[in-house]
């Protein structure tokens, strides 16, 4: 793999690693929210609210991982996004009229469009947060909103200052990994402006390592014929091995694969093509074929085909029934 192909797994792996120190650090604060609403402050709406809220960020990674394996990273930042500013809405509301406070955790959203989505989708989504915010400034002042929480007014200085110390190791990690994505990207700049190579992060034990475990995935995903089964997925794949997800998958980009579903189409392709070749194609169905290689209807199978093999499964049939 050249140098060009490694920078952008290694971009996208440490998307993925802000990603996942992000859920659980948000998972975490608003677990702790939970505990101080519940069980000091005794507002238990805000509390179940942060409760619901620290078990999403805890288990969507999980549920995405498990139920759409092939989702690109960036559909799901996009999802959250969209979300996050929906359910601060209410806590802002909730707490007019002790805190205005609450509006710092809009701040992020429009730096992790930013850093996840690009410049364009920062911009947009930080209109979307000042109307987000327009819209709750409105409701409080301007809509028959009236709080009922308690005026416990020394536990709100401590509830902004915990709020407003939060927001800021949120930005800080969104930073930190925002400077370690752009050095990637300047560098990949210079590498086609200046034809060098430079180092990548990944360093060859690490390549080495993930080579080794890519032999494992290749053996167990060939010997017995995984990609034949169209409901097998990652997780799947880690129960086997018991390897996680995310060192399969980091294992698989390396090799050249966007991601886990690329991979097993891959395998099916091939196989489609072997059973192609042997097969007696007056006696045998094209969708006998492409079930038999794991994909579940011919939509699918032909879109994919073609994208592997650059023509669709009738013209290579054709191509191939001429050489004979």
């Amino acid at each position: 793999m050249d140098n060009t192909r490694l920078r952008e797994q290694e971009i996208l792996r440490l998307k993925e690693e802000l990603s996942i120190r992000y859920n659980y650090l948000m998972g975490a604060i608003l677990l702790l929210f939970t505990l101080i609403y519940l069980f000091i402050i005794k507002e238990n709406i805000v509390g179940y609210y942060c409760l619901v809220g620290a078990v999403f960020m805890f288990g969507h990674p999980y549920v995405f991982n498990t139920l759409f394996p092939s989702l690109p990273l960036e559909k799901i930042v996009r999802g959250y996004l969209i979300i996050a500013p929906v359910y601060i809405f209410f806590i802002i509301i909730y707490f007019w009229k002790y805190s205005i406070f609450q509006f710092c955790w809009l701040v992020p959203v429009p730096l992790g469009a930013y850093i996840f989505l690009g410049k364009r989708q920062g911009s947009i989504f930080a209109v979307y947060t000042l109307f987000i915010a327009a819209a709750a400034f409105l409701t409080c002042n301007i809509g028959p909103f009236y709080s009922v929480i308690k005026p416990y007014e020394n536990i709100f200085r401590y509830n902004d200052l915990l709020t407003f110390g939060f927001n800021i190791i949120i930005v800080y990690l969104l930073i930190y990994y925002k400077e370690k994505i752009t050095e990637q990207e300047f560098l990949s700049i210079i590498e086609k402006k200046k034809r060098i190579t430079l180092p990548i992060t990944l360093d060859e034990k690490e390549i080495s390592g993930a080579k080794s475990l890519f032999e494992k995935i290749e053996n167990e995903i060939i010997t017995n014929k995984h990609f034949t089964n169209p409901e097998f997925n990652i997780s799947m794949l880690s129960t086997i091995l018991k390897i996680s997800n995310n060192y399969i998958s980091k294992s698989i980009r390396i090799q050249g694969y966007s991601n886990f579903n690329t991979y097993v189409n891959s395998h099916r392709i091939s196989y489609v093509k072997e059973l192609i070749a042997k097969s007696d194609l007056e006696k045998v169905t094209l969708m006998y074929i492409y079930t038999e290689a794991g994909f579940i209807n011919q939509s699918t199978f032909n879109k994919t085909f073609k994208q592997f093999v650059g023509m669709t499964p009738s013209e290579y049939i054709q191509k191939e029934s001429s050489k004979s």
